[in-house]
């Protein structure tokens, strides 16, 4: 992706000439004015052709460097020798505390351009700008409603607080819609509250107990972890040696030793298998087990759920998201994927303050809670989230107002000051600890 900037002397004049250049779908990332001349910014993909030329002229320079035997040949070679004696799944059996160490299948890593991870990667980015673009679009029309506005000072303090905190202006003109005639912040607080907790309002779904689940999500959420918390809980509520967990298709660097590990730790089996043949089979010899948990990997979701769901069309699914998900995000995994989710989990509870995002999509989207988790501890499983929580959690950091019980000391100067301190601010943020801040889970 490329940025292109544009200037011209009005706006109609910079929209007419980023048309003529570059199509009438081209992507206008901000708009400002500069000078007096209006100045636009607008993202381009990179042509496929640019990108292959980059690549080759690379290629070239290595192979000037090392006549004798390219790096491309290199990973030929590797790859051909990787794919003559694969073996597609590996048993570690964890409870002996020794590992049956097999050379597994590969897939060479995507990193040349135009792959589908590379064509992934740029998806995601284009949703986000496009969600953003969306976002300051709407945040422009609704920017002269609200001036119009007769609004009480408390009620108005506490609608800045909902735009600083990065409340969506969708949820955020609703809100505003039902606070606009009271007086008091407490009064529209209460009132916010309500309202959210009566929107949001959903069963939550037990943790599983028996079966076949999967977890997925975007890259970075903490799938595996939360499959090892998830096996942690489940022993401790079936009999010894009948959980066991799957690694399907994680070809990262080190994760395989990872998982393996935390397996260890957890004290349940763990099985690997790359391709669906592989997962059939460990499938089959797992037959016998009360539950069975499969980890997968963050790219190419909807494909590796699919292929999870041909083998065992009875496997449950179960998406994970950060608690500070953006909406895009949000759609693009929970609604774009085409996937029919058995519940949603949340993770990285303390991390992130103002989970907005995370709340608007559930007030359009019905989709029930299972569990959430924080920190990166093994035990930080939670099983008792409901929607009640989410949105006290999301308020709790917007602000708070004072006990008329409680007095505010007085602020002792080092030297006299010739102006009058201003009072304290009713509006007072809970101070941060070092895992963040956090709500009704602290």
């Amino acid at each position: 992706m490329e940025l292109k900037r544009i200037l011209a002397n009005d706006a109609k004049t910079a929209n007419d000439r980023a048309m003529s250049l570059y199509g009438r779908d081209v992507l206008i990332i901000s708009s400002h004015t500069v000078g007096g001349q209006t100045e636009l910014i607008v993202a381009l993909d990179i042509e496929e052709q640019g990108q292959e030329s980059v690549v080759s002229v690379a290629q070239s320079q290595v192979s000037r460097a090392e006549p004798s035997v390219s790096f491309g040949s290199q990973m030929a070679l590797v790859s051909a020798e990787t794919k003559g004696g694969a073996v597609n799944a590996v048993k570690a059996p964890v409870a002996a505390m020794t590992a049956h160490t097999a050379v597994t299948k590969t897939e060479p890593a995507m990193t040349q351009p135009g792959t589908p991870f590379d064509r992934e990667v740029m998806d995601q980015i284009l949703d986000e700008l496009k969600s953003l673009r969306r976002e300051v679009s709407l945040n422009q029309k609704i920017s002269g409603w609200h001036s119009n506005l007769d609004l009480a000072p408390d009620v108005e303090n506490l609608l800045t607080s909902f735009t600083h905190a990065g409340m969506p202006a969708g949820l955020r003109t609703l809100l505003v819609d039902t606070v606009k005639d009271m007086r008091s912040e407490k009064e529209a607080l209460d009132a916010v509250r309500n309202q959210l907790e009566q929107v949001v309002h959903r069963p939550s779904v037990a943790l599983p107990k028996s079966g076949v689940h999967l977890v997925a999500g975007p890259s970075g959420t903490g799938k595996t972890l939360m499959v090892v918390r998830l096996a942690t809980h489940a022993v401790t509520q079936v009999a010894a040696g009948r959980v066991a967990m799957v690694s399907y298709r994680d070809l990262r660097l080190g994760a395989w030793a990872q998982t393996l590990a935390m397996a260890r730790e957890a004290g349940v089996e763990c099985f690997r298998a790359d391709t669906k043949e592989a997962l059939s089979t460990v499938l089959a010899a797992l037959s016998g087990y009360s539950l069975v948990l499969i980890d997968t990997s963050g790219n190419q979701l909807s494909q590796r759920v699919t292929e999870i769901q041909s083998v065992c069309p009875s496997c449950l699914a179960h998406a994970l998201v950060s608690a500070d998900s953006s909406t895009a995000t949000l759609r693009r995994t929970l609604r774009v994927s085409g996937i029919r989710w058995n519940s949603l989990m949340i993770s990285k509870l303390d991390e992130t303050v103002q989970p907005w995002p995370l709340v608007e999509f559930l007030c359009e989207n019905f989709i029930a809670l299972s569990a959430a988790s924080e920190g990166v501890d093994p035990g930080g499983l939670k099983c008792d989230l409901t929607t009640g929580a989410l949105v006290e959690m999301a308020l709790a950091h917007l602000s708070r107002v004072p006990d008329p019980n409680v007095q505010i000391p007085a602020i002792k100067l080092s030297k006299p000051t010739p102006e009058k301190l201003p009072a304290p601010s009713p509006r007072m943020f809970m101070s941060a600890n070092p895992k963040g801040l956090r709500g009704p889970f602290a």
